[in-house]
């Protein structure tokens, strides 16, 4: 069977004026309350906050800007979600993830949230892929803060909002990128285990960053294969809600660019393809849509059944 403790829901709240799915719609305080209260009604265990858009059409913000809208936008929405008692699992125990490729940001957050509630436990977010000792003192200084490590070719920090321009441009077969990231990955976590920190790091082969459109195709057909690779003893998150890969695959079938139904359609069909292949492992899916991954989980339990225990049909 599925094991159900080790499949988790990472709700995503985007707090920017200029996200592709969603910008504009919660970068106000009362929107903001309101998605949360509205994420966290759906189970979800993970809320994962962004102030900046990374998508490279999109020029980056200041650190002051960024920093503002979670200081004028999210802690106000918290703060008067903590007063309630509905939600209250969330800060004894529950996790805010935040999203963001500056270490200065992620500490500015993350000392607030830990002056407020102690046991909200965090997990940085960093889309940079960069391992340099700004990872490691921010490891440091929030000794019960996880990490996540993203795939992401681009040098620096300040070039992440470009990080199309360098993504894989080895050998031109599946295997091939396949091994690449397998080779980044087996890499981080040597640096991880040498640093006494693989425990508390996820991993995260980044869908949308650094790769072209038929490298995302070629990692969702070949995800499970990846990840199986590795002990399972390695968290992985995975997010492709809405991603536009996926909406170049049903784009025929869209009703206009707002309409998500059908591309949560297929999110859920990978999802569920995922519970499947990948019952042994802990996962983290981060989601638009928590119903997605509720429905999927319902899916792949229809299916859960051993292959000695199935019974071909009786002749007629």
């Amino acid at each position: 069977m599925i094991q159900l403790q080790s499949k988790h829901l990472m709700g995503v709240l985007n707090i920017t004026p200029n996200s592709f799915s969603d910008g504009g719609q919660y970068n106000q305080k009362e929107s903001c309350f309101s998605k949360i209260n509205d994420l966290l009604s759906q189970q979800v265990s993970y809320l994962d906050c962004g102030a900046e858009s990374t998508a490279p059409f999109n020029e980056a913000c200041t650190l002051k800007d960024e920093c503002q809208r979670f200081e004028e936008i999210l802690f106000p929405a918290l703060i008067k979600l903590s007063k309630g008692y509905e939600h209250q699992v969330f800060f004894d125990s529950g996790t805010l993830s935040i999203d963001t490729y500056r270490p200065e940001t992620f500490h500015f957050v993350a000392s607030f949230i830990r002056s407020k509630w102690p046991t909200l436990k965090l997990i940085w977010n960093d889309v940079s892929g960069i391992l340099d000792s700004e990872t490691l003192s921010i490891l440091n200084s929030f000794s019960h803060c996880d990490y996540v490590y993203c795939h992401n070719l681009a040098p620096t920090r300040n070039k992440v909002q470009n990080h199309k321009e360098y993504s894989y441009n080895g050998p031109d077969l599946e295997d091939s990128f396949i091994d690449h990231l397998y080779d980044y990955f087996n890499q981080g976590l040597d640096f991880f285990n040498k640093e006494g920190l693989t425990p508390r790091v996820v991993f995260d082969p980044c869908f949308g960053f650094s790769k072209t459109m038929m490298q995302n195709k070629v990692l969702l057909s070949h995800l499970t294969s990846l990840i199986g690779r590795f002990p399972v003893e390695v968290r992985w998150l995975i997010g492709v809600s809405r991603k536009s890969f996926l909406q170049d695959a049903v784009k025929g079938y869209r009703r206009g660019a707002q309409d998500w139904s059908v591309v949560e359609s297929l999110h859920c069909g990978l999802l569920s393809l995922w519970f499947q292949k990948l019952r042994e492992y802990t996962l983290i899916f981060r989601v638009h849509e928590p119903h997605v991954f509720h429905g999927a989980l319902q899916a792949s339990s229809f299916f859960s059944m051993k292959e000695e225990e199935l019974r071909p049909p009786k002749e007629i």
